[in-house]
């Protein structure tokens, strides 16, 4: 079986590091992307220790990256693989769960950089090295997450999930050819989860790691 190519933002997170522990048993070559050198350097020693392939390592802000920077990194992918399998949005960022008259403009316009317009940007980059469905052969994979959280008093982080659930739809409208997917996973004992119900316990949460197996299901 040929071996998948996964890039993974939020490579470091709750669920990021699940999925990306999960996929590097599954044989897959990951390149790896998130805030922190020192965390992603720590991931790849995980993966590399129990027994799978190196990940390429990529640290990078998305609050405040640029066009351009989504574009020097794929130029640089370029030069080490041949295409894409899998390209997974996990990148979230919910800062202080807040009604929106207090929300400030400037953390409302970080959460939308990271959570809306990252993916758009790194979706568009990533185009050329995704492969469409042919001669049965199957499509490229992009994933992008969604929550059904219908809560209020989340800020800007609702609104952008929202909003990211129709970007997905246009890709895959305006894509036919490539498997583009909206996954919604369950509550999970994660940090992002915290932030939203910080006075609730982890009970009862389905733990990231299975998670990681059902999302994985979608690529493999």
């Amino acid at each position: 079986m040929k071996k998948k190519t996964i890039l993974i933002t939020g490579a470091t997170g709750g669920l990021g590091r699940a999925v990306s522990l999960q996929a590097a048993t599954q044989g897959a070559r990951l390149i790896l992307l998130g805030r922190k050198p020192e965390a992603l350097m720590a991931l790849a020693d995980e993966i590399v220790a129990q027994g799978g392939e190196e990940p390429l390592l990529h640290a990078m802000d998305f609050a405040g990256a640029q066009a351009e920077d989504y574009q020097q990194l794929v130029e640089l992918l370029e030069q080490h693989i041949p295409q894409l399998d899998a390209l997974i949005h996990l990148a979230a960022d919910i800062a202080a769960p807040a009604p929106l008259a207090h929300v400030d403009p400037a953390v409302w316009n970080r959460v939308m950089r990271v959570n809306l317009t990252a993916p758009f940007l790194l979706t568009r980059a990533c185009l050329p090295l995704l492969h469409p469905a042919q001669d049965n052969r199957n499509a490229s994979k992009v994933i992008f997450m969604a929550d059904d959280n219908s809560a209020s008093y989340l800020g800007a982080y609702a609104i952008s999930k929202a909003a990211l659930s129709r970007q997905a739809a246009q890709w895959a409208n305006e894509n036919p050819k490539i498997g583009i997917e909206v996954f919604t996973p369950p509550a999970m004992p994660t940090a992002l989860f915290a932030r939203i119900y910080p006075g609730r316990a982890p009970d009862g949460l389905t733990p990231a790691k299975d998670v990681a197996n059902k999302l994985l299901q979608h690529i493999f």
